[in-house]
């Protein structure tokens, strides 16, 4: 699955009423979702906003001409990247997506522990081998 806030489980459409400060957000459908790549623009309507729920980015009042551009082909490699799941709350998928986001630090963290582990071993038998022919020379 591409990493594009398309596929992305924050991406949010959020109506404000105009007569009141009643807000209200809401993950985009799996409908609403095709009608992107269909239309190659922002398929909600009216008093919706699109936006990251994480607050990556916000399209505001006026819809956005390059809004396609902005879900599809923008590098989201730093942000909070989290798949889609149909009927998970936006509570549940932040707590999924810290805890992914953790993983991938500790895996990287043990893989630069286990690289400096061999290392000082190499450094270590280097420093037998180099002692043993000193001592008989």
């Amino acid at each position: 699955m591409k990493k594009n806030c398309r596929n992305c489980h924050f991406l949010t459409k959020e109506y404000t009423s105009i007569d009141s400060d009643f807000e209200t957000s809401n993950s985009f459908s799996n409908v609403e979702r095709c009608e992107i790549d269909r239309m190659k623009a922002n398929p909600i309507k009216d008093h919706y906003a699109a936006k990251c729920h994480m607050g990556v980015w916000r399209e505001g009042a006026t819809k956005d001409p390059d809004f396609y551009k902005k879900v599809i082909t923008s590098n989201r490699s730093n942000c909070f990247f989290y798949p889609y799941q149909k009927g998970m709350l936006f509570k549940a998928a932040e707590i999924m997506q810290k805890r992914q986001q953790d993983n991938e630090h500790l895996k990287r963290s043990n893989m630069y522990t286990r690289i400096g582990l061999w290392i000082a071993a190499g450094a270590l038998i280097l420093n037998v081998v180099v002692n043993y022919l000193s001592k008989n020379t």
